[in-house]
């Protein structure tokens, strides 16, 4: 499903478990962070791997957003949020390959 945040361009890149999403569209661009943790049960000894947002600098996307009236106000706080964490999460899980996690 293509969603307006695509024009943004994003890129992930991934350094010593920080995976980032860099969103750039002409002036306006934004970041978002994840760090990658993994936990393994005690009883049952599955690994399982997701991801923590740490940091997220998107102001020049929600400025873009609201010119090309994507957003209102902030009425339409809880959407863009939504918007850009679904969206920035999407592209980690999209972004990280299982084979080369944890190098």
């Amino acid at each position: 499903m293509v969603s307006i945040m695509d024009i943004f361009n994003p890129q992930v890149t991934k350094s010593a478990g920080t995976v980032t999403v860099t969103y750039c569209h002409g002036l306006y661009s934004g970041t978002c962070t994840y760090e990658e943790t993994t936990l393994q049960g005690t009883t049952k000894k599955f690994k399982q791997r997701f991801f923590i947002m740490t940091h997220c600098d998107m102001d020049d996307v929600i400025e873009y957003l609201y010119k090309v009236g994507e957003i209102n106000g902030p009425s339409d706080l809880q959407k863009i949020d939504h918007l850009i964490r679904d969206h920035s999460r999407t592209q980690v899980e999209g972004g990280v390959n299982p084979e080369t996690s944890g190098q």
